[in-house]
């Protein structure tokens, strides 16, 4: 069956991204802001807000953020993208990224963004890399209160925007949680292997494989 909607995973796969949350410098540059908790507090309070969902389960990080800090509304958004902006070392779209998002728009695709992601960093990632109005629907893991690759991930987007499985490929850069999620819904993977894709034993063999995005283009193309 022709793939009229691409559906692609963001970091890793169409924006190569770097964060630094484990250095002490890290919690030293946000102390030294005003912030008032620790890093044994926050990963604490992750693990707190993890135990309360249901296997696949997606924490929100602002509402970690708001219980360690009392902050809420845009106060919040702005502790929010302090954190980011303080840990984020790299933040770039892979080349050909945009030429291919066009590409495939001319070529008569409807593009969707399925990622693993928090919406409080993602959505003002997504209008610095000039892709906020790349895609017919986007759907991020902490707004969905699940993530990939549980079924339950993509199918709350399929009802979302009205989508089959057949009528899909998802693009993304993990075996496990693109390729294993993809696959457990009935449909097709193209994997693109980064230096964020995880090494996994006995992994699940994708549909189509990509040297990088300029390869991508073509493959998916002939599947339109």
């Amino acid at each position: 069956m022709k793939a009229k909607n691409i559906l692609f995973d963001l970091y890793g796969t169409l924006a190569d991204i770097r964060t630094d949350e484990e250095s002490p410098a890290f919690w030293a540059r946000l102390a030294a802001s005003g912030a008032a908790f620790t890093r044994e507090g926050y990963l604490a309070r992750c693990r707190e807000e993890a135990e309360k969902l249901p296997q696949g389960g997606e924490i929100d990080l602002l509402r970690v953020f708001s219980g360690l800090t009392g902050k809420k509304g845009e106060a919040l958004s702005a502790f929010a993208r302090l954190f980011r902006e303080t840990s984020l070392v790299r933040l770039r779209l892979f080349p050909f990224a945009a030429e291919l998002l066009s590409a495939l728009r001319a070529a008569g695709a409807h593009l969707f963004l399925f990622s693993n992601a928090q919406a409080c960093f993602t959505r003002e990632e997504l209008r610095i890399l000039g892709l906020e109005h790349c895609f017919d629907g986007i759907l991020l893991s902490s707004e969905a209160g699940v993530k990939k690759p549980s079924p339950a991930f993509f199918e709350y987007g399929f009802r979302l925007f009205g989508l089959a499985a057949e009528a899909c490929v998802y693009v993304g850069n993990d075996l496990m949680d693109d390729v294993g999620g993809a696959h457990g819904v009935g449909m097709r993977c193209l994997y693109l292997q980064t230096e964020q894709s995880g090494k996994y034993p006995n992994p699940p063999v994708p549909d189509f494989r990509a040297r990088d995005l300029k390869d991508a283009l073509g493959i998916l193309t002939a599947l339109l």
